[in-house]
């Protein structure tokens, strides 16, 4: 076993961080532009006019939003954003274009994702003042001053919908009562299962590929990507750089060992991507569909037990620290998880041990 497949088997979180290998480089991130965020500008971007400025931003957040990602993007050869900040005899400023990119593959929907955005977005403008105050002192109080653009974009990989609201207002309690005051700010979704396999290869490019791979959820998933056209696929591997070939590699290498295929089988299949062999990617694997969904289904009821364990004691360290007896906690779990006296008494007790442990 290579120390690669070894890392990757002792670390599951390495399977989260497959859109964070797709967004952090600039060829598959100007291809994602250019491909799927609806903006005419973006239309002709290349790898060159890409710039990653997440380890600026995203530390801002915390661990927990490490998998977003901050571009800054020269869109000047394609459009002219000229802020007129100083007198007439000055030079004009050319202003970038920013893509916040947040990566949301959970299966649950993230319902304060338009908050977080509105905080990057903040603290780009705050930091874009601060650096043209370093360069000309007062130009932020000038009239002529403006902001550079921030493109929202969230880009979810759950097959579930997305139901969270696009427009910070409807977030805001009470909103309708302030009118035209109400701030609106809105983010664009791109759902990776609003797109077909067919419409994703048809791009023809690196980054739909990656999609592709990335859109793997079950194993009725696994035999519809089985199916497209390896051929296809092989023509757009043909000019791919050694390392891009490499994040593919890993991709897909993440994927198999999440759903428990052999490593001799994992390697043969991962092996033919960096030979550019796409139409012969499973030649040498056996899956069994049925297996796998047995898995899948034990792996969710697993999953299941311990949010419900986790709401349960949840439920008893409120009840505890107001005080209430143990036949008021035993009531409480009884009525809101649906379980017997016998099943109410078992989890109260798990969830006190816990309790007192901490």
């Amino acid at each position: 076993m290579t120390k690669e497949t070894q890392t990757a088997i002792n670390n599951p979180q390495l399977f989260d961080s497959s859109s964070k290998l797709i967004f952090g480089d600039n060829i598959l991130s100007a291809q994602f532009f250019r491909d799927y965020a609806d903006m005419e500008i973006l239309r002709n971007i290349k790898p060159e006019d890409v710039e990653d400025v997440s380890n600026r931003y995203v530390p801002l957040f915390g661990t927990e939003r490490e998998s977003d990602t901050v571009k800054r993007v020269d869109i000047s050869k394609y459009h002219s954003l000229k802020s007129p900040f100083a007198e007439k005899n000055e030079s004009e400023i050319n202003l970038p274009l920013y893509i916040v990119s947040l990566i949301e593959h959970k299966t649950k929907v993230e319902y304060n994702v338009v908050m977080q955005m509105l905080r990057y977005t903040v603290y780009i403008w705050e930091d874009f003042e601060k650096e043209m105050e370093r360069r000309h002192a007062g130009i932020s109080r000038r009239k002529g001053f403006r902001y550079p653009p921030v493109l929202p974009i969230v880009y979810y990989e759950g097959n579930g919908e997305w139901t969270a609201p696009a427009d910070l207002s409807e977030r805001i309690l009470g909103g309708e009562l302030l009118g035209k005051y109400l701030p609106h700010f809105k983010y664009q979704l791109v759902r990776l299962h609003d797109y077909s396999n067919a419409e994703l290869l048809k791009k023809g490019d690196e980054i739909s590929l990656a999609m592709l791979i990335n859109k793997i959820h079950s194993p009725e998933d696994m035999t519809a990507f089985m199916k497209i056209s390896g051929e296809k696929a092989d023509e757009i591997l043909k000019d791919t750089p050694e390392y891009l070939l490499e994040i593919m590699a890993k991709l897909l290498r993440a994927l198999l060992y999440k759903m428990n295929l052999p490593e001799e089988e994992t390697e043969s299949a991962v092996s033919k991507i960096k030979e550019r062999k796409m139409s012969m990617l499973f030649e040498n694997v056996t899956m069994d569909i049925q297996a796998e969904r047995r898995n899948r289904a034990k792996a969710e009821e697993r999953l299941n037990a311990t949010e419900k364990a986790f709401e349960v004691y949840k439920q008893v360290s409120r009840m505890q620290r107001r005080g209430c007896l143990e036949a008021e906690i035993k009531s409480a779990l009884s009525e809101k998880f649906s379980l017997t006296e016998e099943e109410a008494d078992a989890e109260y007790r798990k969830a006190l041990e816990e309790y007192l442990k901490d």
